[in-house]
């Protein structure tokens, strides 16, 4: 066997073959060409390399191999007659090919194939191959010198010679790796295969060098097929990847605006699944209608689910909502998610109360006690007092802190007086024929219903405290449902307002109670009347909650032309209770949703005055003039009549500051300076240092202004202002490198002495992001291009094409020279200035239907925001200049007609101001997610299955 004969001489042995059609000498047919023998220990290698180089020599690659060769490892097989077996091989082989070593010569299997090579074949079909050891030829006596040859065996070979055999040396060939790139193999094979042919050598070089180059230039033809092809299926692979990708795209942006409708349908009446959906919109595809969707959401109420059934919720003057059901849960507006339990108090708390200045919390229970707790420390309530002075009368309804420090509590039965220092002091008015129904914030008035008539009597409780009857008042129906808030004075006192049955609420003037008036009634689109009412704390604005679950916003700063406002319309079942938060701009509504009391939910509602609204909140301002934020986004300068300052950092609520000194005649528009500490303003200019908000300090002492400027503009790179007097004047341009001596440069122009009047224009001076554009309107209603430096005098750059409408507002995109134009007609046009002799008009959109007055772009560029005289404040998405799209129009509490609108530049808030007062809009998105998810429980399997079936459970605020 193979393997036996290698054990046995530490030795493999080497030989393969291919068959020939033919015969060789005396007529036999040879299977082989040659048969190669070698030593294993030594040549295995060797011997394989030279078997590949010889079969493959002079061979097209699309034919087989044209030699075939006797080697030991591929033409034996496993058997117990190895050398009859490789006795076949020498027998059917017409040539042998010695591997001549040192090794080969030592090898019994070497020598006994060449003895019998020699034995029945002849020298003369004998080839060597020298590769390793000493081959000396001794020419004299025509034999090998044995004396120094020891790669051949003396023994068999001594006489096998009568002249210099064919040898080739092959020594230098050790690997097979050196088979396909050492030139010297060409050469070296050819010597073999020449005899094994027939062919000269010359001859067998010359067709293996012209095969090896047409062999080459398939190769390359092929590779050069075979790469076009590749490219061709890499352009396909990637044109369907794209489209894959595309069609992706589209799946995702079709999902994205479909969730988005669908949290629009339910954003009221389950707003915490809306929530829920908004988030996974955003996280499918940030469309414009997703992006929208995120800054209105602030719109949407928030709900807190009861413990049981919720009787009422009320807020103290410091903003504590106090939720009251079996015990009571105080929420700080700052942590809505972590309310503070007081667990339960003897019966369910049926009334809550604050005192005015928010310090003490007053708890009526369904047993007529009133429990009087110190929320100074809202984390840790203290009771200060119990009464039971309402015992017996029935549950307490209705609980009413009068500034004088009296506490109101009625009942179905009756009610008491009791001093809010001394709970055991108390006054009863069970004397009272009729109910206690309503009671004025001074304490010195009080309400009661007669129980057949349902008439209202007014009592005043001034001097002993002795009921003394002023006058009787009619409702608006013949029947006044029995719950709590049916009836209320308004916080004034001046104004009592009584919910009737028949879907009215009827408005008494009772500023002198001995005579009060009727005002005009308000008839709320209700099937089943009207349960409860509440005002706002200026009094301005009356909210009622109706049977139908709806709550209604009435405008009664004119009592004699109450105009209707919003519907909020989130319940589904009767809303109980109602209250307004200290800043008037949040409702909270109380009722049983579902069919059982365990369902009752609060909802909490973003409004401002009767309207709803997204914005997070309304400063008090007063004035158009456009917001300015300091560069660290930290303070805001609004309004202008006069100029306030806030803080806005952080997330709590703005904090007013200070007020500035304001120029008297019109108000003021001020800017931040680079610097971030400086606020300039007015004409001349004024500076103030604002290092400590609350504290600014004039620069500019004595500096007499006798204009206020409707208009300011700061280089973001130089040291200039440029700032509009008023309506149609030139523009002025101003040096600020001394914020203690502004020195006036010039104007650029004429002032805007057109045949039309000239427009009220607060945002249309404006300089590019590098500092060497100004942009400002010209006289003819166009936009002027102005090149801008340092130490010279601003030239003319260019000017824009003459639009349809009078150019009203301007604002350079921050990271490039792209410049956004409002003009009168309510159009908005996007124009690329980056050459300002030959502007390029990029896009336009015409939402508005008046002029725009206010315009801003959002520091990160892809947003802008506008105002225009119809009111509307509307969000853009401007990432393609070419085709401005909107996202949204905001809904602000109102319209905002001459508004001016500022981004600041961290691009958290969007502030509009207006006559209403500057409105702060959350629209990072960002925050925004983060807060609609800390605000809705995370979306069941059973919700996304229902609105996203196609995608697995994947909660977007897990």
């Amino acid at each position: 066997m193979v393997n036996r004969r290698r054990s046995e001489t530490g030795e493999g042995r080497a030989v393969e073959g291919r068959a020939v059609e033919g015969r060789g000498d005396e007529g036999r047919a040879f299977a082989y060409d040659a048969f190669i023998s070698y030593s294993h220990a030594w040549d295995k290698h060797v011997a394989k390399a030279f078997q590949s180089a010889l079969q493959g020599f002079d061979r097209p690659w699309y034919r087989p191999r044209s030699l075939k060769l006797f080697r030991d490892e591929t033409n034996l097989a496993a058997s117990p007659h190895l050398w009859q077996e490789i006795e076949q091989g020498l027998t059917r082989s017409r040539w042998l090919v010695v591997m001549a070593s040192p090794s080969a010569a030592r090898s019994p299997w070497v020598r006994q194939e060449i003895r019998w090579w020699l034995t029945h074949r002849s020298a003369d079909t004998l080839l060597i191959g020298w590769t390793d050891g000493t081959l000396v030829w001794d020419a004299d006596r025509a034999s090998f010198d044995w004396s120094r040859t020891d790669a051949l065996p003396h023994e068999e070979m001594a006489q096998a010679f009568g002249q210099e055999p064919r040898w080739v040396d092959l020594r230098w060939l050790r690997s097979p790796e050196q088979a396909g790139s050492d030139p010297r193999l060409i050469e070296c094979v050819a010597e073999f295969v020449a005899p094994l042919t027939g062919k000269s050598k010359d001859e067998l070089i010359g067709d293996h060098v012209r095969q090896r180059r047409r062999t080459r230039h398939w190769v390359q033809a092929t590779v050069a097929a075979l790469t076009t092809l590749l490219l061709i299926a890499v352009a396909g692979g990637i044109t369907a990847y794209n489209q894959r990708n595309s069609a992706r795209a589209q799946t995702l942006v079709s999902q994205s605006r479909q969730l988005v409708a669908e949290a629009s349908s339910i954003s009221d009446t389950q707003p915490d699944l809306a929530r829920q959906l908004m988030v996974q919109a955003h996280r499918l595809a940030p469309t414009a209608e997703a992006v929208g969707a995120l800054v209105e959401s602030y719109a949407m109420p928030r709900v807190i689910r009861g413990r049981g059934h919720v009787h009422a919720a009320a807020y103290s003057s410091r903003g504590l909502l106090a939720v009251a059901e079996h015990g009571v849960r105080l929420f700080h507006p700052a942590r809505m998610t972590r309310p503070v339990s007081l667990g339960p108090v003897g019966r369910p708390v049926t009334a809550v109360a604050f005192s005015p200045d928010g310090r003490l919390l007053a708890l009526g229970g369904a047993d007529g006690t009133v429990r009087l707790l110190d929320v100074t420390d809202a984390g840790r309530p203290d009771t200060l007092a119990v009464t039971s002075a309402a015992a017996d009368r029935g549950e307490v309804l209705v609980l009413v802190f009068t500034s004088g420090g009296r506490l109101v509590a009625m009942t179905e039965k009756g009610g008491s007086v009791l001093d809010g220092r001394d709970l055991a002091r108390s006054t009863s008015l069970d004397a009272l024929p009729g109910q206690p129904v309503a009671a004025s914030p001074k304490g010195d008035l009080i309400a009661t219903q007669e129980p057949v008539t349902n008439r209202l009597r007014l009592w005043t409780l001034s001097g002993s405290d002795r009921p003394r009857l002023l006058a009787t008042v009619t409702s608006p129906s013949d029947h006044i449902f029995r719950s709590p808030q049916r009836v209320l004075f308004s916080p004034d006192g001046q104004t009592l307002a009584v919910a009737g049955g028949d879907s009215r609420v009827r408005l008494w003037d009772v500023a002198d109670p001995d005579r009060p008036v009727v005002r005009p009634d308000l008839h709320v689109q209700s099937r089943r009347g009207v349960h409860t009412v509440a005002f706002s704390p200026d009094a301005t604005t009356l909210a009622t909650g109706d049977s139908d679950g709806a709550v209604a916003l009435w405008d009664v700063s004119d009592p004699l032309r109450p105009r209707s406002g919003a519907r909020l319309t989130g319940h589904t079942a009767m809303v109980g209770s109602l209250s307004f938060s200290p800043d008037g701009q949040t409702v909270a509504s109380v009722s049983a949703d579902g069919s059982a009391p365990d369902n009752a939910t609060v909802r909490l509602w973003a409004v401002s005055g009767s309207e709803r609204t997204s914005a997070f909140t309304t400063l008090p301002t007063a004035g158009t003039f456009p917001p300015a934020f300091s560069p660290d986004s930290r303070v805001l300068a609004a309004g202008g009549e006069p100029t306030t300052v806030w803080r806005v950092s952080g997330t709590s609520a703005p904090r007013l500051t200070a007020t500035l000194e304001t120029f008297n005649f019109g108000g003021q528009a001020t800017a931040f300076g680079a610097d971030g500490h400086t606020l300039f303003s007015g004409l001349p200019v004024k500076a103030w240092e604002m290092a400590d908000p609350a504290n600014p300090r004039d620069l500019t002492p004595g500096t007499t202004r006798t204009a206020g400027a409707q208009d300011l503009g700061l280089n973001p790179a130089l040291p200039l202002l440029a700032a509009r007097p008023g309506p149609g004047e030139a523009v002025q341009l101003w040096d600020i490198s001394s914020s203690t001596r502004p020195t006036p440069l010039g104007t650029l122009g004429d002032a805007d002495t057109g045949d039309e009047s000239p427009l009220l224009s607060y945002q249309a001076v404006t300089f590019s992001p590098d500092g060497a554009l100004l942009a400002t309107p010209s006289r003819e209603g166009v936009v002027r291009l102005w090149r801008v430096a340092r130490g010279a005098r601003p030239t003319p750059a260019g000017d824009l094409p003459a639009a349809e409408g009078r150019t009203t507002a301007l604002a350079f995109s921050p990271h490039r020279r792209t410049l956004l134009v409002g003009d009168d007609s309510g159009t908005l046009t996007m124009w690329d200035v980056s050459r300002p002799g030959s502007p390029v008009r990029k896009g336009a959109s015409a939402r508005h239907t008046g002029a725009i007055s206010g315009l801003a772009f959002h520091p990160g560029g892809e947003f802008a925001a506008t105002v225009g005289l119809d009111g509307r404040v509307r969000l853009w998405d401007v990432g393609d200049p070419a085709r401005p799209a909107e996202v949204t129009s905001l809904s602000g509490g109102g319209l905002s007609p001459f508004a001016t609108v500022g981004f600041s530049p961290d691009g958290r808030l969007l502030a509009v101001s207006g006559d209403g007062g500057t409105r702060l809009w959350t629209v990072d998105r960002t925050r925004i997610l983060q807060r609609l998810c800390a605000e809705s429980p995370r979306i069941t399997r059973t919700q996304w299955t229902q609105y996203l079936p196609d995608r697995p459970y994947d909660p977007p605020c897990a």
